[in-house]
């Protein structure tokens, strides 16, 4: 026979085995069998069939068993799955976070770097307001050392100020004697210069005299001019009447139909005030003598800065002693 199983054996451990296992395997475990049954004789082969039934439902079972943990574990596994969807989710969360925690990162080392420059440039102005502060305390004891001794001078002061109080009092007992005095001296300065003021009338009517005379013979020696007579005038100039020390007239023989009147201030001891006073007397003169004004100053003496300001206003200088300057 070419087998040791019989049809009926055959479909029922065919059937059996695919109750356990799909069609190849069955097929495959059957030709086993059918192997296993030529090997051994056909007393053997019922309780080795018996033996691979109970086998094949071992298997079974433990196949039963290893679907069920198959089971658990593809359950373990979508489980797992979800876990690491969710893990991958929270990675990514992690990541997205660990990205800005990066970036925040280089900013606080940016200001980090920042606040140490900063914190170099407080160090060095500290180190210069320390430096300030130094030399004010410096100055401070200085100040207070000053401070101490103006108070000691002060206190010197005060003493001084106290001798002084005393010296006014004596000096103002004093002042009121000196002031009776000179309430009696100017009474008698006052009469003096009654006196003195007829004397000096005097005088300047002398000097004016003499002046007529100078300058009579200065004008005919200098500029051989045919002169009338010199004499104190009174002339009405700009509608008021003012006196004139010096006034006449005088004729150059070489244009004898012009008449050159003679103006002039006769002083002992000329000064700049009177020079200036005569300078406004002479402007009125021309506004109203319509002919040449030849104008002059006579004198014992005039200091160099009067004859300056004669010099810059056009006024002739004649000494006493009869020098035209």
């Amino acid at each position: 026979m070419a087998t040791l199983l019989s049809n009926a054996v055959r479909q029922n451990l065919l059937t059996e085995l695919q109750k356990v296992f799909d069609a190849p395997v069955s097929e495959v475990l059957l030709r086993a069998m059918e192997q296993t049954a030529i090997a051994h004789e056909e007393s053997v082969l019922h309780a080795d069939v018996v033996e691979l039934r109970q086998a094949v439902t071992s298997l079974a079972v433990a196949q039963a068993r290893s679907e069920e943990r198959l089971t658990r574990v593809e359950v373990a596994l979508e489980k797992l799955a979800v876990a690491q969807a969710r893990s991958e989710e929270r990675l990514t969360r992690v990541e997205v976070a660990v990205e800005k925690l990066a970036a925040a990162q280089a900013r606080t080392e940016q200001r980090v770097e920042e606040l140490a420059a900063a914190q170099a440039r407080s160090e060095e102005r500290l180190t210069r307001v320390e430096v300030a502060v130094e030399k004010l305390a410096a100055a401070q004891a200085r100040t207070e050392q000053r401070v101490e001794e103006l108070a000691a001078a002060q206190a010197r002061s005060e003493e001084r100020l106290t001798r002084v109080e005393a010296a006014v009092e004596k000096l103002a007992t004093a002042q009121a004697r000196t002031e009776q005095t000179v309430n009696k001296l100017a009474e008698a300065v006052d009469w003096l210069g009654k006196q003195v003021g007829g004397l000096s009338e005097t005088v300047g009517g002398d000097i004016e005299d003499i002046a007529y005379i100078v300058l009579h013979r200065v004008l005919k020696r200098e500029y051989g001019w045919q002169v009338g007579v010199l004499k104190r005038a009174w002339q009405k100039w700009d509608g008021k009447p003012e006196e004139v020390n010096v006034f006449g007239q005088a004729t150059d023989p070489a244009r004898p139909d012009q008449t050159i009147w003679i103006v002039g201030e006769a002083k002992h001891n000329l000064t700049v005030k009177e020079v200036d006073r005569f300078t406004k007397q002479l402007e009125r003169a021309r506004r109203n003598l319509a002919e040449e004004i030849w104008p002059v100053c006579f004198c014992y003496r005039a200091r160099p800065e009067v004859q300056e300001r004669l010099k810059a206003e056009n006024i002739r200088l004649v000494f006493s002693y009869g020098e035209l300057a």
